[in-house]
């Protein structure tokens, strides 16, 4: 359903210059001499071709990738492996300690996420609001919880970690939506037409941090110490991230802001 209704989206603008160049070129030929008509269409194409090009080069609002043959990574960027999988015609996602984001995103506030995804093993993490690799929000979804994590200045800080009465088996596929709206994402995990998860998180304004100072002429221990930072994950990219045991595969992603 998301891939018919991404291609329509997708190409609109050519469905309605094609449709209004048919129209007034048909009227004008009707209601026309030849050589008017001829000019009349000349224009009205002109018009519509530079209609598109103008529409065209605005940020588009929603991108839908089938992920579903080898080269579909090109525009993502990460370190690790989000690699192809032939047999099951989709992504693996392993191995990557920071992930992988949908750059063309990072301007997006509120949004929304939908993929299908299979956890291999452990867990599958979704990552949102990336500033970069080093600077963003992820949520983990486990068999029977979710673990929610801040990514600070490259260290993993975990803020949430609550249990659920899913049952999410390994091997089977499942629909993850997602809805990032100002300090809240809601969770969404659907088998088939049945509802498995609804689950509403709230990313923090603020994050306590351990800071290791350096010895004193009087102490010879390294001193720790609990920082508050205040933390603004107001917008960012949409992306992935499994690490070590972790693995899972995913595919039909399609991202649009609200």
């Amino acid at each position: 359903m998301n891939k018919t209704k991404s291609f329509f989206r997708q190409y609109k603008y050519e469905f309605i210059a094609f449709i209004v160049n048919v129209i007034s070129a048909s009227l004008s030929i009707l209601l026309t001499t030849p050589q008017l008509a001829f000019l009349i269409a000349v224009i009205v194409f002109t018009l519509s071709m530079f209609v598109v090009i103008y529409f065209r080069t605005k940020d588009r609002d929603f991108y839908f990738l089938p992920l579903d043959k080898p080269g579909s990574d090109s525009d993502w960027v990460g370190r690790g492996a989000f690699k192809f999988i032939k047999n099951e015609m989709c992504y693996e996602i392993t191995g990557s300690s920071v992930g992988f984001i949908y750059p063309k995103t990072a301007l997006w506030d509120d949004y929304v996420l939908e993929c299908d995804f299979k956890i291999i093993k452990t867990s599958l993490g979704v990552i949102f609001r990336a500033q970069n690799l080093s600077n963003c929000v992820m949520i983990q979804l486990f068999n029977d919880r979710i673990k929610s994590h801040l990514r600070v200045n490259g260290e993993w800080i975990v803020y949430g970690d609550d249990k659920t009465s899913t049952n999410l088996g390994v091997d089977n596929w499942y629909k993850l939506k997602a809805y990032c709206e100002k300090r809240k994402i809601r969770i969404n995990i659907f088998s088939g037409e049945s509802e498995l998860l609804d689950r509403h998180i709230t990313i923090p304004d603020t994050i306590a941090v351990v800071v290791k100072q350096e010895p004193s002429e009087s102490k010879e221990s390294k001193d720790e110490i609990k920082q508050i930072l205040n933390i603004d994950f107001d917008f960012g990219s949409i992306g992935f991230r499994n690490f070590g045991n972790e693995s899972a595969l995913v595919k039909n992603v399609f991202m649009e802001k609200l």
